[in-house]
């Protein structure tokens, strides 16, 4: 295991950080420039918004890993572990149709493969200095509801929607929209309890330290 406060480690955070919002801003001056483009619209995705977080979080941890609480930085970090997850893995699953529309080749790698492995395996690798509770962990569920709410609220007065399987017409109907929101609730909320309980066997029996329940 490796120790957050390591020199490779903290470089190596600032540095993935950094491509993170850098890949994010450079697809953002491919589009701003287009007819119709909406700021609204390229911040209402869920890949874009977990991109910047994730990226601000990597940078904010290399360059000052002993400043703040660290209970609840480590419970930021194994939430974004999660969200990074679920962009990685709903891509793949219902995204990844080989058509790329405006996004840079590049940019899709870093925000839909290269972030996700890599809070991953920062979290594998670089041992949590507090343990989550589960229920806690739990409470990562809330940044996705609040997401879809939105997208849900705003897609049905707008009539645009950032992903196709949140479209009516798209997945047959309201009933399809459900279906694929519940298993991809039931999906984090698995990840969740995985990765809280991943961090907590590392952690060590002697630390008091924890998320409270």
């Amino acid at each position: 295991m490796m120790s957050s406060g390591g020199w490779f480690v903290r470089l190596a955070r600032v540095l993935l950080g950094a491509l993170a919002i850098v890949a994010v801003g450079r697809q953002f001056l491919v589009e701003v420039w287009l007819p119709g483009f909406s700021p609204v619209n390229f911040f209402s995705y869920f890949t874009i918004l977990s991109n910047i977080a994730a990226g601000l979080l990597l940078v904010r941890l290399g360059v000052a890993p002993g400043l703040g609480n660290r209970v609840w930085l480590e419970w930021l970090r194994g939430g974004m572990t999660v969200y990074m997850a679920t962009t990685g893995i709903v891509f793949a699953l219902l995204l990844d149709d080989g058509d790329l529309g405006l996004t840079l080749p590049w940019v899709n790698t870093v925000m839909h493969r290269v972030v996700p492995v890599v809070m991953f395996l920062d979290w594998l690798v670089v041992r949590p200095r507090a343990r989550v509770g589960y229920g806690r962990a739990l409470s990562w569920l809330f940044v996705p509801l609040a997401y879809v709410t939105y997208a849900l609220v705003r897609g049905a007065v707008t009539g645009w929607f950032p992903y196709p399987f949140l479209r009516p017409e798209a997945v047959g109907g309201i009933d399809g929209v459900l279906l694929h929101l519940l298993f991809m609730a039931l999906g984090i909320a698995a990840a969740a309890v995985l990765v809280a309980w991943l961090g907590n066997v590392r952690v060590g029996e002697r630390s008091e330290e924890r998320v409270p329940v």
